[in-house]
């Protein structure tokens, strides 16, 4: 007995080719998985009555966002924040991409201390950890689905 036809998605973006193929149920398994970073990706935003309200909600600033979702402290901690404030300009704001100054402007709002070293930071966070990947040119950032699947994790809605 075989199976039914192979399902294939593809999707390309700036910088981003994700291809599923297998079954249905596979495919739409993991097109649902990676549903956030694809709407994300496309500039979707979700339908009001997706939040259960008529009327669009209003942005909260950084300072609101990162006061309800404390980073951790000591070890990690300037990454955590570099992440929050990055997630924050993906997800909340719905920037695609984000650069050092946005990432540093997001530090000053929530009066954190600036990073001593941002760019080897940011470095860490894309090479080492797989949390950011980069943007459409140099000095441009955006979540990776791993960095984005660590974050809604560690900060699910407070």
């Amino acid at each position: 007995m075989s199976e039914g036809p192979e399902t294939v998605f593809k999707f390309t973006a700036e910088g981003v080719d994700l291809e599923f193929a297998g079954s249905e149920a596979f495919v739409e398994r993991q097109v649902q998985r990676f549903r956030h970073f694809l709407e994300g990706a496309v500039g979707l935003e979700s339908p009001p009555e997706a939040t259960g309200s008529s009327e669009p909600a209003e942005t909260p600033t950084f300072a609101e966002f990162s006061g309800a979702r404390p980073p951790r402290e000591g070890r990690g901690q300037i990454q955590d924040r570099i992440l929050l404030a990055i997630y924050y300009m993906n997800v909340i704001r719905k920037q695609r991409e984000v650069s050092g100054d946005d990432i540093l402007q997001c530090f000053r709002a929530a009066t954190w201390d600036k990073p001593k070293n941002l760019h080897n930071a940011l470095g860490i966070l894309k090479r080492k950890i797989g949390h950011l990947q980069e943007g459409s040119r140099r000095g441009l950032y955006q979540l990776s689905p791993s960095g984005l699947q660590y974050l809604d994790g560690r900060y699910a809605n407070p």
